[in-house]
């Protein structure tokens, strides 16, 4: 009867246990900050401690942008195309950002997460573009974002993550 006790506690106790958010994700940047909050479990709860996490946060956001895989699967959606000139040369700027979607699941941290990329286009490229419009990306970084940009807020229900503002070019958007 102990035993069958036990097993009850156990079995309880591991079903009301909660994996953070975006463990299981594909998607890089979601699976990154996922990592990091879970090796940074006190990060939001210890006031003494939060401005050191949150810079190495703001670093380790900053080191990522250089990786391969950035920008893989995120869905961003296009809020603007404007012009621009780059090394005295006419292009285009696209501006990404990232978007809530209550259609997402509960476990997702795609909704705690603000990322806006600049890509650098063609004139052909903004023709083949919608405003609004949900898509994923590839490019290969040509301005790296600000530390400044990249932040923490314990706002409302959840905890709100910008990653910052980050420049790429030889833009690939996918439409979802």
């Amino acid at each position: 009867m102990r035993k069958l006790v036990y097993l009850l506690m156990a079995v309880t106790l591991f079903a009301c246990s909660e994996k953070p958010k975006g463990t299981d994700s594909n998607i890089f940047l979601e699976k990154e900050v996922s990592n990091f909050i879970e090796t940074n479990p006190q990060w939001t709860k210890n006031v003494n401690n939060e401005a050191d996490v949150t810079d190495k946060f703001k670093r380790k956001m900053i080191n990522l942008s250089n990786e391969a895989n950035f920008l893989t699967d995120f869905p961003l959606q296009l809020t603007a195309i404007s012009d621009t000139t780059v090394s005295d040369q006419p292009v285009k700027i696209a501006t990404f950002k990232g978007f809530k979607d209550a259609a997402r699941p509960k476990e997702s941290l795609l909704n705690d997460l603000e990322l806006e990329i600049n890509g650098i286009i063609t004139a052909e490229q903004a023709g083949n573009l919608t405003v609004d419009k949900k898509y994923t990306l590839k490019g290969m970084i040509y301005k790296q974002g600000k530390r400044a940009d990249v932040k923490f807020f314990h706002g409302g229900e959840t905890p709100v993550y910008t990653l910052g503002k980050y420049t790429f070019w030889n833009i690939e958007a996918k439409a979802l």
